[in-house]
């Protein structure tokens, strides 16, 4: 096995994207009995698939003497950071597979669990605080979620800090890949959708310019409603400040009030539980305890994580 992966040039980020695609597939063809999408969610992952053929295709190509510097950080910049296509259209295809794999969801356990932890319903009782500039700023916390960790990579890519970089990657895709399966496990939609808790919620979440448009946006992004538990937002979010303590000291100081803004917003604008929010943190640190130890386990053996120059601890 170790001399295909060698002989084909697969670095450790394709083989964890491997992996992940293979339990997805296989959630998947579990589903098909109930599936009315029947085989549809097959093909989203097999244009998932065709991302990770093509970046090792590239990976293994020969350079061209009269290729510009122009097309080479092209395919550099490709095979860097195809994972972030790859996972995102792997998750577009839960909505079509999840709900048919597993019927029951774990809300009234998770909203009893808060109840039971905190004495309130939490997105009920910080409605005493709403005020329409501050919805919209909750909203806009919310969604910065989804390009926060482009800062620290961008960074780490641009300094040419390989070994840091690709570390960096698969920490993230272990995260990300880890919080997907468990969806599938023990699926939530959140507060918003439970209905018990939305009956308690009295006032509307109404901002002034932006609250409306994002959660549309988001709601268009994400048709998946079961990705509740663990709260991603959390565990990204924590990955990206810890990763910006270790590698960028004045990130971490400039965005450490904007994590706490992102985790205040979960609560404020009603997707999260803060069971799923401690969840999402438990994950973060067993993600990253792991993943380290596999990492500097794969590089013993040589494996190309992608275009590495040197190890630059």
């Amino acid at each position: 096995m170790l001399k295909f992966i060698k002989e084909r040039n697969l670095s450790i980020i394709d083989i964890l994207n491997l992996g992940f695609l293979f339990i997805i597939i296989v959630f998947a063809l579990f589903s098909l009995p109930n599936n009315p999408y029947s085989f549809k969610p097959f093909l989203t992952l097999a244009f998932a698939l065709s991302l990770i053929i093509a970046a090792v295709a590239i990976r293994n190509r020969k350079s061209q003497k009269n290729e510009s510097k122009f097309i080479n950080k092209i395919i550099r910049g490709f095979v860097n950071f195809y994972p972030l296509l790859f996972f995102f259209v792997a998750f577009e295809s839960f909505y079509m597979i999840l709900p048919f794999l597993n019927p029951h969801d774990y809300d009234k356990e998770l909203a009893h669990l808060d109840f039971y932890l905190l004495g309130v319903n939490p997105t009920v009782w910080i409605e005493a605080f709403f005020k329409p500039w501050l919805t919209d700023l909750m909203y806009l916390l919310y969604f910065f979620y989804f390009p926060f960790p482009l800062f620290i990579l961008f960074y780490l890519y641009r300094k040419g800090t390989d070994y840091q970089f690709n570390k960096s990657v698969f920490i993230y895709l272990l995260v990300y890949y880890g919080a997907y399966i468990i969806y599938f496990i023990v699926p939530a939609r959140g507060p918003h959708l439970y209905a018990p808790i939305a009956s308690l919620q009295t006032k509307d979440l109404t901002g002034i310019i932006l609250a409306s448009p994002i959660r549309n946006l988001i709601g268009t992004l994400e048709p998946n409603k079961f990705d509740a538990f663990p709260s991603l937002h959390t565990a990204i979010s924590l990955t990206t400040i810890i990763l910006m303590a270790k590698y960028h000291k004045k990130m971490f100081i400039i965005f450490t009030p904007v994590v706490i803004g992102i985790w205040i917003s979960l609560v404020y604008c009603r997707y999260h539980y803060v069971t799923d929010m401690l969840a999402g943190v438990i994950w973060t640190v067993i993600a990253f305890v792991v993943g380290n130890w596999i990492y500097e386990k794969t590089l013993k053996f040589n494996l190309p994580p992608y275009f590495q120059k040197s190890k630059n601890v």
